[in-house]
């Protein structure tokens, strides 16, 4: 599978680099030991099954961190996606010129 960069390039799709951002964004909140290496492979290899399904010749980057933040929050683990979606805003900020002036951090509370 293909897939679109911001760029607009054509890459190879690598589900290592979803597996590796999870697990940045898992890092800042938790010390990671195998277990959860496990677990958030399995929201990886959710992520992978969700592009398959969709049959999206080449989804975009944007679309693949949606599907990424959706299996984060439909497993629970609300602090890695409030990490991870900071994260991906925060660079989005600083590809624009405006890193410098905003710092992204979110909250989310669950409703009941």
């Amino acid at each position: 599978m293909q897939i679109i960069k911001r760029d607009g390039k054509i890459a190879e799709f690598d589900p290592d680099k979803i597996y590796q951002a999870i697990i940045k964004a898992a890092q800042t909140v938790y010390v990671i030991d195998e277990k959860w290496r496990q677990d958030l492979a399995q929201v990886t290899k959710k992520v992978v099954l969700d592009l398959e399904e969709a049959q999206i010749e080449r989804p975009t980057i944007n679309m693949i961190q949606s599907l990424v933040e959706n299996r984060l929050l439909d497993a629970g683990y609300i602090s890695i996606a409030e990490h991870y979606i900071s994260y991906r805003l925060q660079r989005d900020l600083e590809r624009n010129g405006y890193g410098d002036h905003i710092n992204v951090h979110l909250r989310f509370e669950q409703v009941k």
